[in-house]
């Protein structure tokens, strides 16, 4: 019987404490998630990331295999466990140790009208992002044309996994209602904090529009994610949908029309439409080339005649998922780095510079690591813009060879990038942050998939480099990245450096363009009428591209 009894669980989180109840056979994860406690689980409670960290103040959680795999004996030992496999067998006390996502430095920017604030009476629109680990908000001016202001945060669906695929399985396990209401929370939250802030009048918001990836949309739509995962990947609805306010989200509050805008493929969604449409696809006569880095590759080749788009699984390296100390694009962040001789280098400024020395190295080189953070603070690990510029930098030092091999002795132990003590509020690590064997072989596989993608797009269009117009680089990923560092690594083509642009949230751009450009409509119809997806696993070349670009082409970062 007492096996059977719920467990009393205490969770402080900074200065907020929470009692939950946890039921047998459910871990500390689900139980905070169940009953509204937000927390980050890139590999969807496998254990496999180890980013979901409490700490046992009082009660007892035996260390399971991923705890001894994801955390050191010393943690262990002061009673830090993974919540996705503690399972509680009495009432316990524990510090939620994972980071709230919260403060995510969420990338909005594109070039449209921007205003202060209202100046004249009109009404409004909402224009909306939906990114698989972000969600962007726009009001809009419809007579002006004004962006009002802007409202980003992260999407909580994230708790469900940090990729599509992962949100595709825990929809298909049962958890499709649960996933749509998250969605749908976050999106309401979005309407109040623009309406609220700007002090409009719910009566003038007659337009929504959202863009998104084609798994998010059938995640708000609440269809079935059964097709998705499978081959042939067969979507439920990828047409423009139009419905009311009051039907999408079962409130009365606003009057008010949603658009779902329309999708490509299973894979290449209204997100990538709407940024082709904000590209000018369907009006060039030079082939562009369209990249949208993250978790998921969307990427197309293409003019007004004819369009070939396609996705590679790229893994999330380039937000910081599965690296040892990855983190999310949030304040301390470690996002710049540069690497050189500590022989031929003075180093000063100790804020944003720490040095690394190996001490058990005898007669191995000393090295100076600079870096920056974001939002200039104490650094608590590393986002997807330092995972590139440190593999960049590590790289032009020859600390790890053209196949990605560390060099002793940080192959055993990582590089390190920073030396001192880094507090994580109530955690610490005595080996600071550093980047392992482990972290260059995931930037190494995400990265040999989206340049393979690129190659083979390429080839299969019957186009060369010189025959590249502009290199349109999208996403809040392709916004930061040091363009020169990225085609150090091999990530883009050196050939195609002078054409790369990169235009930010081009999604958000494309839903704005809808509701302000009467002709909108039409222009998507026909840029999606000429594209033709390519299966990429179904590609001789893929495969001997991805095989290719495994290894790192440049050992210089390009001037």
């Amino acid at each position: 019987m007492q096996q059977d009894a719920d467990r009393k669980i205490e969770i402080i989180r900074g200065q907020d404490t929470y009692h939950i109840q946890c039921y047998p056979g459910e871990n500390l994860l689900e139980a905070m998630l169940r009953q509204g406690i937000y927390v980050s689980a890139a590999c969807n409670g496998r254990g496999t990331c180890g980013k979901c960290k409490i700490q046992l103040l009082q009660g007892k959680l035996e260390p399971t295999l991923q705890d001894r795999k994801h955390l050191s004996a010393e943690e262990l030992k002061a009673g830090f466990r993974l919540t996705c496999r503690a399972y509680p067998r009495e009432d316990c006390k524990v510090f939620l140790v994972s980071e709230e996502e919260n403060d995510f430095d969420i990338i909005h920017n594109h070039t449209i009208n921007k205003s202060n604030g209202p100046t004249i009476q009109e009404e409004y629109a909402i224009v909306v992002d939906i990114g698989t680990t972000t969600i962007a908000a726009s009001l809009v001016g419809l007579t002006s044309g004004d962006i009002l202001d802007t409202y980003t945060q992260v999407n909580k669906q994230r708790v469900y996994g940090a990729d599509v695929i992962s949100r595709i399985q825990a929809s298909n396990n049962g958890k499709r209602k649960l996933l749509q209401n998250i969605i749908q929370r976050d999106l309401l939250e979005s309407f109040h904090a623009l309406m609220n802030k700007m002090r409009i009048d719910k009566k003038l918001v007659k337009r929504i529009a959202i863009a998104g990836n084609t798994t998010m949309g059938h995640l708000l739509m609440g269809y079935s994610c059964s097709n998705l995962g499978v081959y042939p990947f067969r979507p439920v609805n990828i047409r423009l949908i139009n419905k009311k306010f009051q039907e999408m989200f079962h409130s009365e509050e606003l009057d008010a029309s949603v658009t779902l805008l329309p999708g490509i493929s299973a894979f290449v969604g209204a997100d990538i439409a709407a940024g082709l449409l904000v590209c000018n696809f369907d009006r060039t006569d030079i082939p562009c080339l369209f990249v949208d880095l993250g978790t998921n590759g969307e990427m197309a080749i293409g003019n007004k005649d004819r369009i070939l788009v396609s996705s590679t699984a790229a893994g999330p390296a380039f937000e910081g998922g599965n690296i040892s100390c990855g983190v999310g694009s949030i304040p301390g962040a470690i996002a710049q780095v540069l690497i050189e001789n500590s022989k031929d280098n003075v180093i000063t400024d100790k804020t944003l510079k720490e040095k690394n020395n190996d001490n058990n190295a005898t007669g191995s080189k000393q090295y100076q690591v600079r870096f920056s953070t974001i939002g200039n603070q104490p650094p608590i690990g590393i986002c997807g813009t330092g995972v590139v510029e440190i593999v960049a930098e590590l790289l032009k030092n020859g600390i790890i060879d053209e196949t990605g091999l560390l060099e002793s002795p940080y192959f055993e132990k990582g590089f390190p990038i920073t030396e001192q003590e880094i507090e994580r509020k109530k955690m610490s690590s005595n080996n600071g942050i550093v980047f392992t064997q482990k972290d260059v072989r995931e930037l190494q596989l995400a990265k040999a998939a989206i340049r393979a993608g690129v190659e083979t797009l390429l080839n299969k269009y019957g186009a060369a480099y010189d025959d590249i117009g502009n290199v349109y680089l999208a996403g809040g990923f392709g916004y930061r990245i040091n363009i020169k560092k990225a085609i150090s690594i091999g990530l883009l083509p050196k050939e195609l450096s002078s054409k790369i642009i990169s235009i930010g949230n081009s999604s958000l751009a494309g839903a704005y363009q809808y509701v302000t450009d009467p002709s909108s409509r039409e222009r998507m119809e026909r840029i999606i009428s000429r594209s033709k997806e390519i299966n990429l696993s179904q590609e001789e070349n893929f495969k001997k591209f991805y095989l290719n670009y495994m290894n790192f082409e440049f050992g210089k970062v390009v001037n």
